[in-house]
């Protein structure tokens, strides 16, 4: 508008020079540039500023009209320059200027009619005047539907800008554009759409931030479980190794336990026959004794028949010293007889008295076989105890040997188990540091935005 005004200016100069009015043009035309430029220069951009710069062209439009006394040519700057009014793409300046205008051609043709120095047009003519209004009335009215329209346009341009500007950031993309004032439906669409993609791309980075920690928390715990998995492998080889060799002893001590058991029942039919040994002896015992005690009355017996020998011999000798010599050789025999007596008395005596030592002998004897026998058959019924407790000892042995055999095969597959285990572990430890790399790869591209509440780039949540 400082550049119409100074083309205005200039021509304003020119009219004067062909009319013969320089002094006029000068005057007045200089003071609206003056006017102009301070205005230019000091309320540059304000709406002061504005109305101004839009005064100071209407005014130059009628130093035209009056530098050429009213040539009906001149006032197609009042269409032109209403026209280049819509540079402020406002209804205002335009209102403004056409009122400026109305003011000035009733007013310079009201006094022109009146015959003041003033003119509209070339004579004073009102009907011509009013139908200038009305031209004016109808541009100025389709210039502010124009200028709306521009302005709608202009301001949709702006916000546009303002949010791509907004949107590209440089390096990163930025996604913050709560702070951006819009107002025409199509910006507004476009924030709202940002917005929506700002909220989708924090979803993303929180849910990649997770799985990242996730990931992290996964291959740390598949590293532990790992060391871990190899740790229980060695341990259950050794297990194995070592149920090996339990097994390998509880074989060897069932097969020790079937011999003793074998020797046990050996035992206890040795015990069993020295029982009926010992019991065959405390008959023998038994029979000895009842010899001695027949021995014993044998011997009675004989003494009984020694005494009534004595006796004879006693009665014969008397018998024979009564008979004087013819008795004298019946009183040696009766006396020999009598020797003889005494002796099987003595003698019998003497083996009364072995045979009663024999008999208490053989009742001590007795009662130490009947003792014996009794221990033996104590003995014997132990014996046959211990060899079922030595059997049941060699069975369980048997058993546990088996269920050692069974153990080890189990021990042998939680080995292999484990051992795929462990390889299992070291495969999801791999995949899980895999799923960290991705997360950390999809972090990165997230942080190419700048997102709303993201903070300065690079921080991100533990």
């Amino acid at each position: 508008m400082l550049l119409t005004l100074l083309c205005s200016g200039a021509a304003a100069v020119a009219i004067g020079v062909h009319y013969y009015a320089l002094p006029l043009a000068l005057g007045a035309g200089g003071a609206l540039v003056v006017l102009g430029a301070v205005a230019f220069a000091m309320v540059r951009g304000t709406r002061f500023g504005g109305f101004t710069l839009v005064a100071a062209n209407v005014a130059m439009v009628v130093l035209h009209i009056q530098l050429s006394h009213g040539l009906t040519e001149f006032h197609f700057g009042v269409f032109v320059l209403l026209g280049l009014l819509l540079v402020y793409r406002d209804w205002r300046p335009l209102v403004f200027a056409a009122a400026l205008f109305a003011v000035h051609h009733v007013a310079f043709d009201r006094l022109q009619a009146l015959s003041y120095p003033f003119y509209c047009t070339a004579e004073a003519d009102f009907a011509r005047v009013v139908l200038h209004a009305v031209y004016v009335v109808v541009q100025t009215g389709i210039e502010i539907v124009l200028a709306l329209q521009l302005r709608r346009a202009a301001v949709e341009g702006a916000e546009l800008s303002a949010l791509v500007a907004q949107v590209d950031g440089g390096e990163r993309i930025c996604l913050d554009v709560e702070h951006v004032a819009v107002s025409v439906p199509t910006a507004l669409a476009l924030k709202a759409a940002i917005t929506r993609m700002a909220a989708a791309m924090i979803e993303v980075r929180t849910a990649a931030m997770s799985v990242e920690d996730a990931a992290s928390e996964i291959a740390s715990g598949s590293m532990d479980l790992s060391a871990r998995t190899e740790r229980q492998a060695w341990d259950v080889q050794q297990t194995s190794a070592s149920m090996q060799e339990i097994h390998t002893a509880v074989q060897s001590a069932a097969h020790t336990a079937g011999e003793a058991s074998s020797l046990a029942g050996e035992t206890s039919d040795a015990v069993v026959h020295g029982g009926d040994a010992v019991g065959r002896v405390v008959e023998t015992m038994g029979g000895i004794s009842a010899s001695a005690d027949r021995i014993a009355e044998i011997t009675g017996l004989i003494d009984s028949i020694a005494l009534q020998t004595h006796i004879l011999s006693l009665n014969a000798s008397v018998e024979a010293a009564r008979s004087g010599e013819s008795g004298r050789g019946f009183a040696v025999v009766a006396g020999e007889v009598q020797q003889l007596a005494h002796r099987t008395a003595t003698a019998a005596r003497q083996i009364r008295e072995l045979i009663g030592e024999s008999s208490n002998r053989v009742a001590q004897g007795r009662q130490q076989v009947a003792a014996a026998h009794g221990g033996m058959a104590e003995i014997v019924v132990k014996a046959r105890r211990v060899n079922d407790l030595i059997r049941g000892i060699s069975s369980a042995t048997d058993q546990q040997a088996a269920g050692m055999g069974q153990v080890g095969e189990a021990v042998a597959q939680i080995d292999s188990m484990t051992r795929q285990n462990a390889a299992l572990v070291e495969e999801s430890a791999a995949a899980a540091e895999s799923l960290k790399d991705q997360a950390t790869r999809l972090n990165a591209v997230v942080d190419q935005f700048h997102l709303l509440g993201a903070g300065r780039p690079g921080i991100r949540r533990a």
